[in-house]
Formats: structure tokens, C-alpha cells, sequence
């Protein structure tokens, strides 16, 4: 086909799709048996407009291509040097599969798995988002969520707070009497030059936001002694210890409890029942498949594979 006559389809199509010419939307177009498509019949379809090795981009693909965009980018293809520039850019990443194959990157593991990872993909979206898209969560369903339980939507206060872990006591006690001078830019200098806690001495010492009352670290003493402190740069006043050593503290930042209201909650409470169905409708999915697939799984074999832990230094 001459480029002439491939630039009429395209300016063709493009004014079909751009205009909403096509009575149904890009998400209802016929399917490949069903012909115009895209204001093109299946000869000018499958017309060749532009080839590269052994792979060629057809009229229609380029039509596909360009009607799965948003709208908004659509739009900005009515002009012919946007449309020619579409087409550069599908023949460039051409090009790039092309070279890719020739080297044989498509023969590594990592490749296959990215491809078993795009089949998923599109599987869970088949049989899992779509449905699941098609039911609406109604406010009676979110309202009765709230009710059973509506301090579960709140925040407790929470502190943000560094430290300095330190072994000795001596050390720990001349470093706090540096740290009760330093502003936190000085305190978390101290903690990258001082600290023996190799989790968070490259971070300044920093813990994060963290609560009063809630498992895992940082532990309980020093959580107390953050929250002791009313100001924000405000260093402990002692030593904290705790485990093998001492934990020298400054608060950093203060969080005020949140009580949310229904409406501040229904948000997240969307999104909640959400991850819940289909987090239930991947169970159910894969449940099918294990009655219709044959499965085998040898646990006991777990038990022959050694995992290499590296030696992780003892922090708080």
C-alpha cells in the first residue's frame, strides 16, 4: 500500500474515532467478525501501514491502538504531524522489541515471567475487577460497616520520634549532653556519627510516627518516654534502657487523636468492603481452579531448602 493512500485511511480513522462518528463506544466496538470497525472495512484493516523485520502495523491495529487512548489524548491527534508522530512512536517501540529478540532477551526467565504475570492480569480482570465493577457498593452497606464498629475508623494519637542506641553507658551519657544542645538537623548528625543501631543510624535515628499502645517497635520504654515529651524537639531528659544498651530520645513530630465521622470514614470504608470482595472472589476464583485443575504439592520437600540469613547486627 502506498503511504499516500495509508495516510487518507488514517486521516479517516482518526476522524471517526476523534468525532464519536462510531455510534458505540471504544469498549462496545464490534468485535473482529463484525465489520466496519472504526469506520474501516476489514480490506482497509488489514492494509500494511508500516513494517519493520518481519512485523507489520496494519491500518486497523493502528485504528485499535489509537481508540484505546482516553479521550483526552485522542483529541490531540486530529492534526496529521500528532498522527504521524503515534505512528513513529509504535514504529520505534518496533524497533526496540526487535533488537530485544535478536539478542535473546526474550528467552530469559525474568521475560517469561513477565509475560505469565500479563496473562494473570488480564485473567483477574476477566473474571474478577469486571464483575466485581459491575455491582455497586451502595452507602446502606457502608452506613452498617460504620455503625458495627465506628472507633475502628479512628486514629490515636501518634508521635514521631529519633533516637541514638547506644552500648556503653558512659559513651550513651556524654552523647546525651551533645544531643540536649543540638536542634534535630544536630541530633540526627549525632545519631548517623554515633548510633550502634545500624536500622535506622543512616535514617538519623528516625522511628517514624509510631502510637502509645500499638505491638512492635520501637519498644514500650521508649515509646513511653516519647510520649512524655510535650514539645516537639524536646529531647529526653535520661537515658532510656532498654535491651543491651541505651536509647537516647528526641521527639520529632505529634499527631492528635482523629474521631472520624461517617462521611470523613466512608471513604475508606469503600475501599475496605472493596478489598474484601475481591480479595473473597480471588479465594473463590482460585478455589474453581483447584477442583478443576489437577494439583499436587509436596510440602514435606520444603523442609530440604536451606535459606542463607545473613548475621543482622543485635539492634534495640
Amino acid at each position: 500500500m502506498s503511504w499516500k493512500r495509508a495516510a487518507l485511511i488514517v486521516l479517516a480513522v482518526v476522524g471517526t474515532i476523534g468525532s464519536g462518528g462510531c455510534s458505540k463506544k471504544v469498549e462496545d466496538t464490534p468485535t473482529q467478525e463484525e465489520w466496519p470497525k472504526h469506520g474501516l472495512t476489514e480490506a482497509q484493516a488489514n492494509e500494511v501501514l508500516a513494517k519493520v523485520g518481519d512485523r507489520t502495523i496494519t491500518v486497523g491495529e493502528f485504528a485499535d491502538r489509537l481508540a484505546s487512548q482516553s479521550p483526552y489524548l485522542r483529541a490531540r491527534f486530529e492534526s496529521p504531524e500528532r498522527r504521524k508522530e503515534f505512528l513513529d512512536n509504535l514504529v520505534r517501540f518496533e524497533l526496540l522489541v526487535y533488537e530485544a529478540k535478536r539478542r535473546g532477551y526474550a528467552d530469559r526467565p525474568e521475560i517469561a515471567r513477565a509475560r505469565r504475570n500479563g496473562m494473570i492480569q488480564q485473567l483477574v480482570k476477566k473474571e474478577v475487577d469486571e464483575p466485581l465493577g459491575a455491582v455497586e457498593i451502595t452507602d446502606e452497606e457502608i452506613q452498617a460497616v460504620y455503625e458495627a464498629n465506628p472507633t475502628e475508623f479512628d486514629r490515636p494519637a501518634q508521635v514521631r520520634a529519633s533516637h541514638i542506641f547506644i552500648k556503653d553507658r558512659g559513651r550513651a551519657l556524654t552523647v546525651l549532653a551533645k544531643a540536649k544542645n543540638a536542634d534535630l538537623a544536630g541530633f540526627r548528625k549525632l545519631a548517623r556519627e554515633e548510633s550502634e543501631d545500624d536500622k535506622t543510624k543512616s535514617d538519623g535515628g528516625d522511628l517514624r510516627f509510631f502510637e502509645a499502645d500499638a505491638e512492635g517497635p520501637p519498644p514500650a520504654a521508649v515509646r513511653d518516654a516519647a510520649f512524655s515529651l510535650d514539645k516537639v524537639g524536646a529531647v529526653y531528659p535520661d537515658l532510656v534502657e532498654e535491651g543491651d544498651g541505651y536509647h537516647i530520645i528526641m521527639l520529632t513530630g505529634k499527631r492528635a487523636a482523629l474521631k472520624r465521622t461517617y462521611e470523613q470514614a466512608k471513604r475508606a470504608i469503600r475501599h475496605k468492603l472493596a478489598r474484601e470482595r475481591k480479595d473473597a472472589a480471588m479465594e473463590a476464583l482460585t478455589e474453581r481452579l483447584r477442583k478443576e485443575v489437577d494439583v499436587e504439592v509436596d510440602y514435606e520437600a520444603l523442609e530440604d531448602v536451606e535459606v542463607d540469613i545473613p548475621d543482622f547486627p543485635q539492634g534495640p
